[in-house]
């Protein structure tokens, strides 16, 4: 999962880079969910992305070059966040369960 913010003045800028493909594009393993946005006093979007397992490197390097390029955008901060199914958590949380 991917959270990112940006001061409410900067949405349509945020929405230009998106729509022109102003950043690069993720890898083809990297699968998009979804988006979300939440209203608050920050816009936020939160972007839910799927990859195997075995990729997981590759997709947050991928993931890392994508949201950089919105870095000249003032304000714009984001947090990549890797998230696990009960099925691939389970191990880790019960280690009995392997």
């Amino acid at each position: 999962m991917v959270t990112s913010k940006y001061p409410l003045h900067k949405a349509d800028e945020v929405r230009q880079f998106f729509t022109e493909k102003k950043v690069p594009e993720v890898a083809d393993f990297v699968k998009l969910i979804n988006i979300f946005f939440p209203s608050d006093f920050n816009t936020r979007a939160y972007a839910l992305f799927e990859t195997p397992n075995d990729k997981l490197y590759d997709a947050l390097m991928s993931l890392s070059t994508r949201y950089l390029g919105y870095r000249t955008i003032e304000g714009f901060e984001y947090k990549i966040e890797p998230l696990a199914t009960p099925q691939d958590a389970l191990p880790v949380m019960d280690p009995s369960k392997k």
